[in-house]
């Protein structure tokens, strides 16, 4: 199970297509798409539509907030993150998650052939190797869970 392609992940998901902003867009229309469609990051496109950055709720505390830059006249390009680090779909998961740990990102971007097809979450990870297929039974959801965990860490610690 971790050692299935990360594009796997992508495939289950409710919402796999690639929301972007342009570098332009000021992060109030940022923070509006995230929200609406219930997404922790958006990715960012220069003029040419080639991929610029990501912006993060990460990057919205830090950047915005924290700064106290006013989110209705901040353009993307001053607090996204540059240079998005991206894997292959045919990443082992258990690679992308050690490479999510080590370098504290929550979010990824994936490319099937060089071109990005979609981001995911350390949620999306945890959620895939904890519940994987089909839903739990509510009267043995605990155990089941507890377990997959615990296989999950012992694979994890192998690594």
């Amino acid at each position: 199970m971790i050692d299935r392609p990360v594009g796997d992940i992508l495939k289950g998901k409710s919402s796999p297509t690639l929301l972007s902003v342009s570098a332009t867009a000021m992060v109030t229309e940022a923070v509006a798409l995230m929200d609406e469609k219930g997404l922790g990051s958006v990715l960012v496109r220069d003029a040419s539509g080639a991929m610029a950055g990501i912006f993060t709720e990460r990057d919205l505390m830090r950047r915005v907030v924290r700064q106290g830059r006013d989110p209705k006249t901040t353009p993307m390009s001053a607090v996204m993150t540059p240079d998005v680090r991206k894997v292959s779909a045919a990443e082992p998961i258990v690679e992308v998650l050690r490479i999510m740990v080590e370098h504290g990102y929550r979010h990824m971007l994936v490319a099937d052939g060089g071109k990005p097809t979609g981001v995911v979450s350390i949620r999306d990870l945890m959620r895939w190797l904890i519940l994987p297929d089909a839903p739990i039974a509510h009267e043995g959801k605990r155990g089941e869970v507890h377990e997959r965990a615990k296989d999950t860490v012992e694979t994890l610690r192998q690594v």
